[in-house]
């Protein structure tokens, strides 16, 4: 009897059990009907990396025409974001179904001027405008998966995802103002009950693994799914709900 037999068998089983360690592997990305109602307004504290208050944000999401097909409705999602004496104003339209981005446009407002980038999605790529606080305009073109999300609403669209323990699945995102295009694993940590200024809530604990940095979300469990709490994994600013309407 060969000796080392036994041997290989006993690590061949200990690799398979560590490898089903290693968390359920990403199902198709489906999304379900949008759980938020027509008119939702979300606020939210914002603290920087030391903890410390640095501003505000609203989330609202309104049903309005769609920028692609006439006589049918989108999505659009407006995140507000005031901060040291400046403010972040991103305007998303998104499909009713499956919130492929429309267009989008990024406005930021200081007292060094005003800056702003437009986005117009069809099919296969997407076209830039930018227009810098010099009142300089350039343009682009920039080739993205017909499948991939705005960066800006992906903490929304985690509501619309079908959480539970073990889940996990991958979404393609992609940031205008950078022409940035990530792959984002999304997967479920576990279950939190959250006490904010808005009250308590169960969550599930939704990590977004975006290979160079990890962000954290916290979604509720019961409809609508609001998400409850952000944190942003590249600089560790803190988003905390204070009130939905």
């Amino acid at each position: 009897m060969n000796p080392w037999r036994g041997v290989a068998t006993t690590l061949l089983l200990l690799a398979l059990l560590l490898a089903g360690c290693g968390g359920a592997a990403p199902q198709a990305l489906l999304f379900g009907p949008a759980p938020w109602p027509d008119g939702e307004r979300s606020t939210y504290t914002l603290t920087n990396a030391d903890g410390q208050r640095a501003g505000s944000a609203v989330y609202a999401l309104a049903s309005v025409a769609s920028a692609q097909a006439e006589g049918e409705t989108a999505w659009q999602l407006v995140r507000t974001i005031t901060a040291l004496g400046s403010q972040e104003i991103m305007t998303v339209t998104m499909d009713a179904t499956g919130f492929r981005p429309q267009t989008s446009q990024l406005q930021r407002i200081s007292a060094e001027g005003r800056e702003r980038v437009d986005a117009i999605y069809t099919g296969g790529q997407v076209d830039l405008t930018l227009n810098t606080r010099q009142n300089i305009m350039t343009v682009q073109r920039e080739q993205v998966p017909s499948d991939a999300r705005e960066t800006v609403t992906l903490p929304m669209l985690l509501r619309s995802l079908p959480l539970e323990e073990g889940y996990a699945t991958q979404i393609t995102t992609f940031l205008p103002v950078a022409a940035q295009l990530e792959r984002i694993t999304v997967r479920v940590a576990g279950e939190e009950t959250l006490q904010t200024p808005a009250g308590s809530f169960a969550t599930w604990v939704v990590e977004l693994d975006a290979g160079d940095a990890e962000s954290r979300a916290w979604i509720a469990q019961e409809t609508p799914h609001v998400l409850v709490k952000y944190v942003d994994g590249r600089n560790n600013a803190t988003l905390e709900l204070t009130g939905t309407q």
